[in-house]
């Protein structure tokens, strides 16, 4: 007969394993670095973000004016740009800033002839204020653009404008956009400061 010998020898352990998470003086150190960072970077992205809805606004309307000059040496007659709280004619601008504004062809002597709209827009955001200068306030004050692509104001005079394009936040520097307009045709949008968005 066979012998069978029991196996008295035992098994390894498998080891252990170890599960390791964050110390509380890891987490402490995480969040002060998380608080530190908000606390940078939340304000630059906030002044980021409203420095380029000031660019798109000027730019709006600096696109909207050198429509209006392409329009007018194109079809050979004076195509006038102005204020309009309905886009459909001109209006006087209200103190707290423009609405809108519109493109069409100038009516003699003054304002957009009925249903001759090229164009219109609305004032992208309503965190923006936009002032006109006093030769832009008026219902009747408008830029005419001739067919040789001159700027003229409603009376046919020479042209000398800006429409500011301003955030009232003064933590934005610069928190304006000038669009500068000269009767040569030259168009400008300049940067500035200007506490309190007063008129250009």
């Amino acid at each position: 007969m066979a012998l069978v010998l029991a196996d008295n020898r035992q098994k390894p352990r498998p080891a252990v394993r170890w599960i390791r998470g964050f110390t509380v003086i890891e987490l402490m150190v995480t969040v002060a670095v998380l608080a530190i960072v908000l606390t940078v970077a939340v304000p630059s992205f906030a002044n980021l973000v409203n420095g380029n809805r000031l660019n798109a606004q000027a730019n709006l309307l600096l696109a909207a004016i050198e429509y209006a000059k392409t329009e007018a040496v194109k079809s050979n007659a004076t195509v006038a740009f102005c204020h309009s709280a309905d886009n459909s004619s001109c209006s006087a601008a209200p103190a707290a800033g423009w609405q809108g504004w519109i493109v069409g062809l100038a009516a003699d002597p003054a304002g957009i002839e009925p249903g001759s709209v090229l164009r219109a827009g609305t004032m992208e955001s309503s965190q923006l204020v936009v002032l006109a200068s006093e030769s832009l306030s008026d219902a009747s004050d408008q830029i005419r653009i001739t067919p040789q692509g001159l700027l003229r104001t409603g009376n046919r005079l020479p042209l000398q404008a800006t429409l500011r394009v301003c955030h009232p936040t003064a933590s934005i520097n610069p928190n304006s956009r000038n669009v500068r307009i000269r009767s040569g045709g030259q168009l400008a949008v300049i940067s500035e400061q200007n506490a309190g968005c007063p008129a250009p």
